[in-house]
């Protein structure tokens, strides 16, 4: 296996370190003080650890880890395997870090602050110089609402096969969401191995949050595929034909 490293992407006003490799003490202390300078140059105040492609860290492994999610506000640890959240249990974990293990508590955790902040990316209608009455009324029912709420994605393909992922919207209406992917895994996949999801269709599986305390079904079709550093995000928009309305 190759040598214990870090990367960055984000989510949002959140910092996402992916440690993949194979641990060693020297490994593992040239990661932490990785992360440390990042968190330091950066000013990072809420950061989620990804460890979905460690299978093991010995416990003085784990406490130069955790030491180096002291400094923000708030830190995740996600995507920890068993025999991790085993040595977890064993091990002294700062106040001001969390262990998640799905989308659904690191949403509930970061809340407003996985927001996608870019303005390309919120659903906008098409605007006209003098738009007619229809339109205004249109658009203030379609209103974004900037919440972040776990998802699943039921993605159709073409050839008939159907892959159920999990994401995180960072802004929703009436007329469609984009979504991010935590899981680094699934976002690799559907990265590399669709070139291109536009028009595919999509079933959308809300979950019951603050901002949504009912469950949601709703059909859509993909619109838009975007791939930033190993972040992806996904632009759904929801069907006309939609039994249920937020």
């Amino acid at each position: 296996m190759a040598k214990l490293r870090v990367t960055t992407r984000e989510i949002g006003s959140v910092c996402v370190f992916d440690i993949e490799g194979e641990p060693t003490q020297e490994t593992v202390q040239e990661v932490a003080e990785k992360i440390q300078r990042n968190i330091r140059r950066h000013r990072l105040q809420r950061i989620i650890i990804n460890l979905q492609y460690v299978d093991f860290l010995d416990s003085l492994g784990l406490r130069k880890l955790l030491a180096a999610c002291i400094r923000p506000q708030k830190s995740l640890i996600y995507g920890a395997s068993d025999g991790l959240l085993h040595s977890l249990e064993d091990t002294y974990v700062p106040r001001n870090v969390r262990i998640c293990a799905s989308e659904k508590e690191v949403a509930e955790d970061f809340g407003p602050f996985l927001l996608e902040k870019e303005k390309d990316k919120e659903f906008l209608l098409d605007t006209k110089d003098e738009p007619a009455l229809g339109t205004e009324m249109e658009r203030r029912r379609s209103k974004r609402m900037h919440v972040a709420i776990p998802v699943e994605l039921k993605l159709k393909f073409k050839d008939g096969k159907t892959v159920m992922t999990r994401a995180i919207a960072t802004n929703i209406s009436e007329g469609g969401m984009f979504t991010e992917y935590l899981d680094l895994e699934i976002g690799n996949n559907l990265a590399t191995l669709v070139d291109d999801m536009k028009g595919m269709d999509v079933e959308v599986h809300i979950y019951p949050s603050a901002n949504f305390p009912e469950e949601y079904n709703l059909k859509g079709i993909i619109t838009r595929k975007e791939l930033r550093k190993k972040q992806l995000g996904l632009g759904v928009e929801f069907k006309a034909d939609n039994e249920v309305k937020l």
